[in-house]
């Protein structure tokens, strides 16, 4: 029976230096070689399912006990060290340099679960791909790979135990991978069409990857010794090399993993064979390249390499940008100094060290926990305290952000037989969210109660377009929720993005091109649909008897204040688009959406528009920040803190006058703060039903 060295094979570091170089070439911005060069994750996937059962089978003659925990103890030596220095690393660089977006909740979960290898559920469970653009500021991104090859490590060594000891007395045992890995195939193909957040991120749509390593062990343990010839084996590497390139050059991200992990993976299943047979002649030139010194050092450095590329590309994306010859040549040997660092000064010496916690399984156990638990209490008190070690404006959260703090100033209370026992419930998406401490104002300063329906990216009466079908099942229970525990009189502020984003297109090249681009989404069609959706949701809330106010289409911006006001990222090109916008052009973009509410005014008389664009803007130049530096916005479209206590007043002089409040009383509000925002006159617009800037209607 043949069977495959037991000994250092340096071609396979060589397969795993092609698929750590085609991620990272994935991953680098600046290069499009490789659109999917994110299949070496596949690639490894294979190698490691291959190296793992040929780590097991040198050791089958221990018990079962010992078996496994030396597999354990190896695992952690080898995996835990390098990956809890990255993650802590990641975790400071992100508090120093990055703002507590929306976002940020995101990734602290998925980096604080990555300590643990389930950062992947946390993935899955999100409502955002790997290929998504929010993803590409999550520094613990990555670390799903890693959750899926513990999780297949809890399993795997028991099967291959049994395997390897009972094969021959019971000979069903041979098909027990074979069936599991089939069963994972299935599930695969079935989770792709249908949930492909699971099917990318979760093991039991991978599982076939890194079986078919394992499942090719087995199958030349039971080849013929006779060695092929070295044509044959030459023949082989080039086939298994195209199929690998092809997933690296065709994958399709709407695919994946089946059918197109299928190319990657029985690519490298080919050129594993190819480098592991006997040769019985000189090897040819492409197994002496898989065995070169630089091919086997960058296999070496692989894991370090693929834990350091991700965060440090997300670092740079958000500092200085990609797009810079100097960066573009700095990064790939930053990642490369940091992985070598990693490797020799972590990975190495305490894998291969003589301490006890190398040579006792308890110890390396002991110092495991300690290890993990230590780590994710720093990391938790990190995430849970940025702006003790932040070196960005955006620390100030008081100012910058719109939900996390309670007032500081003294509030004038107020009441009135028309305020007992309100509530306001909102409901719309993100940009309901960025209401909140308007909204805590209002709470505190009026003593009605507020509800929030809020979900990112489910718009309600947008306007520009169809309410989100994907959103249709929470809006549904969010405005059967309001219907049941709404009082008539009660408010229900909708709150949406109700302008095209002007924040990612094209401003470069042709500016004027980008404002009609925008401007062109909002065609009759667009319209129709709006209007479509508005009148379902303003039907059921005027047949409830509440009352209802819109927010019109405020000021937006074509690069985000949170990312383009620190020394460290101002001069990113993303930034290069500037934080001001000329008022004609916006006035413009919201002039469809300001005639549909006007028209919606008519239809619905328990409709009130709340336009605060004069507040934010009283001048011909809108910017996103006030006179006195101040920002009005947390980032391209959503208000900060700052902006908005800028607007709690007006907003609350609005709440009054839909609540039939006495006139002195609501002239009361003058006491409030005004965050020396000092816009001077307001403009108004002409012609009949025209709701005035700042001012409900």
């Amino acid at each position: 029976m043949h069977r495959p060295a037991s000994s250092y094979i340096p071609a396979i570091d060589g397969l795993r230096a092609i698929a750590v170089i085609a991620v990272l070439i994935y991953h680098a911005d600046y290069l499009s070689l490789l659109p999917g060069g994110f299949t070496g994750v596949d690639m490894f996937f294979v190698i490691s399912g291959f190296v793992i059962s040929q780590s097991l089978s040198e050791r089958r003659d221990l018990g079962f006990v010992d078996f496994l925990l030396g597999f354990y103890q190896r695992r952690l030596l080898r995996l835990l060290p390098a990956l809890l220095v990255v993650l802590i690393a990641s975790f400071v660089l992100s508090a120093m340099l990055l703002p507590q977006v929306w976002l940020s909740e995101q990734n602290n979960r998925t980096g604080l679960a990555a300590f643990l290898g389930l950062s992947n559920f946390v993935l899955a469970w999100n409502t955002d791909t790997y290929f998504a653009p929010g993803a590409d500021l999550n520094p613990y991104l990555h670390t799903w790979s890693l959750g899926v090859e513990e999780q297949f490590y809890l399993g795997f060594p028991v099967i291959w135990f049994l395997w390897l000891r009972q094969r021959q007395r019971v000979p069903l045992l041979w098909a027990l991978l074979p069936t599991l890995a089939l069963a994972s195939l299935a599930v695969g193909v079935l989770q792709t069409r249908s949930d492909p957040l699971a099917a990318f991120y979760l093991l039991p749509s991978r599982f076939w990857e890194l079986a078919s390593g394992a499942l090719l062990y087995q199958v030349l343990q039971r080849r013929s010794a006779q060695a092929p010839s070295n044509r044959g084996l030459t023949l082989v590497l080039a086939v298994g090399f195209a199929l690998v390139l092809l997933g690296f050059l065709q994958a399709d991200t709407t695919g994946f993993p089946l059918p197109w992990a299928l190319a990657t993976v029985t690519g490298t299943l080919l050129m594993i064979t190819a480098v592991v047979l006997p040769d019985s002649s000189a090897p040819s030139v492409a197994h002496r390249l898989l065995q070169s010194r630089g091919a086997t050092y960058l296999g070496r450095l692989s894991y370090s390499l693929y834990l350091w590329h991700w965060p440090v590309a997300v670092f740079v994306r958000w500092t200085v940008g990609f797009e810079l010859l100097l960066v573009q040549l700095a990064y790939p040997l930053l990642v490369l100094a940091l992985a070598a660092a990693s490797y020799h000064w972590v990975e190495t010496p305490i894998r291969t060290g003589k301490s006890i916690v190398q040579h006792r399984t308890w110890a390396t156990a002991a110092a495991c926990i300690v290890a993990v638990g230590l780590s994710m209490l720093g990391a938790r008190w990190i995430a849970e305290n940025p702006d003790r070690i932040s070196i960005s404006r955006t620390a100030d959260t008081y100012t910058w952000m719109a939900y996390r703090h309670q007032p500081r100033e003294p509030l004038p209370t107020m009441e009135g037989a028309s305020l007992a026992g309100r509530q306001i419930f909102v409901l719309g998406d993100s940009h309901s969210a960025a209401y909140r401490t308007l909204l805590k104002l209002a709470s505190l300063q009026l003593g009605v109660e507020v509800i929030e329906h809020e979900r990112g990216g489910c718009g309600v009466v947008r306007l520009i377009g169809g309410d989100p079908p994907a959103c249709a099942q929470s809006r549904e229970a969010a405005l059967q929720a309001i219907e049941t525990n709404a009082k008539p009189g009660d408010i229900v502020l909708l709150a949406s993005l109700r302008m095209p984003e002007l924040a990612g297109r094209d401003w470069a090249d042709d500016p004027q091109a980008a404002w009609a681009e925008a401007l062109a989404e909002l065609n009759a069609d667009s319209r129709a649909e709006a209007m479509v959706s508005a009148h379902a949701v303003l039907t059921r809330l005027q047949a409830a008897g509440l009352q209802v106010v819109i927010d019109a289409p405020k000021p937006l911006f074509r690069a985000a204040a949170n990312r383009c006001s620190d020394w460290f990222n101002r001069m990113n090109p993303v930034c290069a688009p500037g934080l001001s916008a000329p008022r004609e052009q916006l006035e413009i973009l919201r002039a469809q959406q300001m005639q549909q509410l006007r028209e919606l005014r008519r239809d619905y008389p328990n409709l009130t528009v709340w336009d605060p664009f004069a507040l934010l803007c009283p001048g011909p130049i809108c910017s996103a920040f006030d006179r006195d530096g101040q920002p009005l916005y947390f980032d391209a479209d959503h208000l900060s803190g700052h902006g908005n206590r800028v607007l709690a007043p007006d907003f609350i002089r609005l709440l009054l006058q839909v609540w039939g409040q006495p006139e002195e009383v609501a002239d009361s509000r003058s006491s409030a703060p005004q965050d020396n925002l000092n816009p001077g006159p307001l403009p108004t617009l002409s012609g009949p039903d025209v709701p005035q800037p700042g001012r409900g209607s």
